[in-house]
C-alpha cells in the first residue's frame, strides 16, 4: 500500500500545474535573486485594469490544485497577499530599494 501511495503521489507531483509553476518561479526567483545587492531585494509590480501596484516581495506559497500566493508588504509598508490563479500567474521581478536594515530574500514554503 506504502508503495501505491508514493507512486500516486509521484504522478499527482508531475501533473500539478500549481506544483510546477512554484518550481518554476523558485529558479526564477532565485537567479534574480543572485544577482542583487546588499541594497536590493525583490519586488513586483502587477499592472490591472490601468492600475499598477509595487511590493516587497517576502514568501511565495501555494495551495493545491492551482492557487499561488505572494506575501510581502507595499512601499507604504501596507501588509499584502496576492492569490492568484496558477493560469492568471503573470507578473514582473523587479529590484526594489530595500525597506529594512537587510535585505529580504524570498522564501519559498518548502524551504527550511
Amino acid at each position: 500500500m506504502e508503495e501505491f501511495r508514493k507512486e500516486r503521489d509521484a504522478i499527482y507531483h508531475d501533473r500539478n500545474p500549481v506544483l510546477k509553476a512554484c518550481e518554476a518561479l523558485h529558479g526564477y526567483v532565485q537567479s534574480f535573486e543572485r544577482e542583487l545587492d546588499d541594497d536590493h531585494e525583490v519586488g513586483v509590480r502587477l499592472v490591472s485594469f490601468g492600475s499598477e501596484v509595487r511590493f516587497h516581495v517576502q514568501e511565495i506559497g501555494f495551495s493545491k490544485p492551482n492557487i499561488v500566493t505572494f506575501y510581502g508588504v507595499t512601499v507604504h509598508k501596507e501588509k499584502v497577499q496576492l492569490i492568484q490563479h496558477v493560469s492568471q500567474l503573470s507578473f514582473l521581478l523587479m529590484a526594489v530599494k530595500k525597506i529594512e536594515d537587510k535585505p529580504c530574500r524570498i522564501g519559498f514554503v518548502w524551504n527550511d
